[in-house]
């Protein structure tokens, strides 16, 4: 995703449902079905109305305006995580999109999944920033996951999700 928005991509459907594990090291974002090109005079994209659009998944601005930036893509990417560690359960379960907007218009955001680390909940919030200028850039999300010494490389997250859900 980093590289993604380094080249001005936005995917507007990130979620688990759309990496692929080619090897235990290397995760791959598919269908970019929705995916758009920002241009340079823009950060984001404009949508037009229509269509079914994965809600629970998007960022306020974006089933509000219609607005995709690499900022609303950093909520799916929040929501992504949050599936991860929850063992692959449907966010905001088996409520209807527009319940779940009114929750997050409410101020409120997915619980924290039982096994998951209190620092990488900590980064699903920064995610779910209402302000999209509030949230990380994927940049950063990638050095916060580097820096953190449980998660030098990936084959520890790996090894450490496995250990949770299997």
């Amino acid at each position: 995703m980093d590289y993604l928005e380094r080249c001005r991509f936005v995917h507007r459907d990130l979620a688990a449902r759309n990496i692929l594990l080619h090897t235990r090291n290397q995760a791959k974002i598919s269908d970019f079905g929705l995916s758009r090109a920002v241009s340079t005079d823009s950060s984001y994209y404009k949508a037009s109305r229509g269509g079914k659009w994965p809600i629970k998944w998007y960022a306020p601005e974006s089933y509000n305006y219609g607005t995709f930036s690499h900022a609303s893509d950093v909520w799916s990417y929040g929501v992504t995580l949050w599936e991860m560690w929850s063992g692959g359960k449907q966010p905001y379960g088996e409520i209807r999109g527009v319940e779940a907007i009114q929750l997050v218009e409410n101020g409120q955001r997915l619980e924290k999944p039982d096994d998951c680390p209190e620092e990488i909940y900590d980064i699903m919030l920064e995610c779910w920033a209402y302000s999209p200028e509030a949230r990380p850039t994927f940049a950063r999300l990638v050095a916060a996951f580097t820096q953190h010494a449980d998660y030098e490389n990936i084959s520890q997250l790996v090894h450490e999700c496995d250990d949770v859900h299997v």
